[in-house]
């Protein structure tokens, strides 16, 4: 579903009401974004408060875009995950009151191999596959220098999904040095 509508009306809610408001967005989303696959609703962090809530709900509402547990735009994300440095994020929709940003795909790769979820394994395979990543080792630096700690399998487990067995285990033979110093 575009979101393009929702965040227009966000932005011109927040503008009648002397609002600014600054978002970046993780999960499906982003996924959405890069085309990897679509998402109901909006994962972000940003300050939340009661106004602000009830102008998400009212343009939910609007758009019938709400769950009945869930708003469209929601920062639930905020209490699983750190908020990526706004330095790495790029913006998607800059409107008067309203910055939409997104952290890089593997800024999200990282999200996802951290939580662990089956679908968050699946996307972490989509993501390697759209970013043509083929080092190990340099993925998991890349994670590393964000701030996570990966789990070496889990990341291990996304490439084979990614490439397939034969692949991995000829990264494997050809890596083995590298890979002992993870």
């Amino acid at each position: 579903m575009d979101k393009t509508p929702l965040f227009a009306e966000l932005n011109n809610t927040l503008a009648n009401e002397n609002i600014t408001l600054e978002i970046i967005c993780a999960g499906g989303f982003v996924l959405e974004y890069y085309n990897l696959r679509g998402t109901q609703d909006v994962d972000a962090f940003y300050t939340e408060n009661e106004k602000i809530r009830n102008i998400i709900q009212q343009v939910g509402e609007k758009y019938n875009a709400n769950e009945p547990d869930e708003l469209w735009l929601n920062n639930s994300v905020a209490n699983m995950n750190r908020i990526p440095p706004r330095k790495i994020c790029t913006p998607v929709f800059q409107f008067s009151h309203l910055t939409v940003l997104i952290p890089p795909l593997d800024y999200i790769l990282g999200m996802k191999l951290e939580s662990g979820r089956e679908r968050d394994k699946h996307d972490s395979a989509e993501i390697i596959r759209r970013l043509k990543l083929t080092s190990v080792k340099q993925t998991q630096d890349t994670l590393h220098s964000y701030g996570f700690h990966t789990d070496l399998s889990l990341l291990l487990e996304s490439f084979e999904e990614a490439y397939g067995m034969n692949w991995l285990a000829n990264y494997m033979t050809q890596h083995m040095n590298e890979l002992d110093e993870l």
